[in-house]
């Protein structure tokens, strides 16, 4: 997830900053609960993490634009198109809450120890949190009906060489084959990454056909 930094010290600072430490979590609600996040989401108030780490929420009221996440599901029947439906439905609502949130021009893939605590920002904590409450939000309206939640999950343990990172987890019921839905690779309002959870959890980073 992180870029290189110049010194061992300044990078772990950087990882500290952002709130990267390990944690395991058995349910979504557990995730929310941990970073002071609403257990239960509301779509009327919807709390949306930034700044890295967390360390800003905003409540955004998501019913004036819930009608064009319906919409990306209208014609799905399959699993494989109602991952790319969820996908689509996650830049859709980043879309529309990217300038009520100040976060419209986040880049994608990138993490910057020096924004922490910038609003205009979002790291894959951020992130993480944010595409999971949007999915239990669309899980709640009958949207996804191929697929169980999980809290989100962690890759790396930075002893390992790798930086951690953290991504929304999903699991097509008819194989229990888990997916992640990813969306701090991509720029703020793309769609999110969809892949195969193993396939992202032993890359360092997201392939170019994905």
């Amino acid at each position: 997830m992180y870029r290189a930094f110049s010194g061992i010290v300044v990078a772990a600072s950087a990882l500290l900053l952002a709130g990267c430490v390990s944690w395991d979590w058995s349910e979504p609600d557990d995730f929310f609960a941990f970073y002071e996040l609403p257990e239960q989401p509301q779509m009327a108030d919807a709390t949306f993490c930034h700044a890295y780490g967390c360390q800003v929420r905003s409540q955004v009221d998501l019913r004036p634009y819930w009608q064009a996440v319906r919409a990306e599901f209208a014609n799905v029947k399959t699993a494989s198109e109602e991952r790319y439906a969820m996908a689509q439905a996650v830049g859709v609502i980043e879309t529309a809450v990217g300038p009520i949130l100040g976060t419209a021009d986040d880049p994608g893939g990138v993490l910057n120890a020096s924004w922490s605590g910038n609003p205009a920002y979002q790291d894959c904590i951020d992130e993480a949190a944010n595409t999971t409450m949007i999915l239990v939000l669309m899980e709640r309206d009958g949207l996804i009906r191929h697929h169980n939640l999980h809290s989100p999950s962690i890759r790396g343990a930075f002893i390992d060489g790798r930086w951690q990172h953290y991504t929304a987890v999903i699991e097509e019921t008819a194989t229990e084959e888990r997916y992640v839905v990813d969306s701090w690779f991509r720029t703020n309002g793309e769609p999110a990454y969809v892949m195969p959870f193993q396939e992202w959890y032993t890359g360092y980073g997201i392939p170019a056909d994905a």
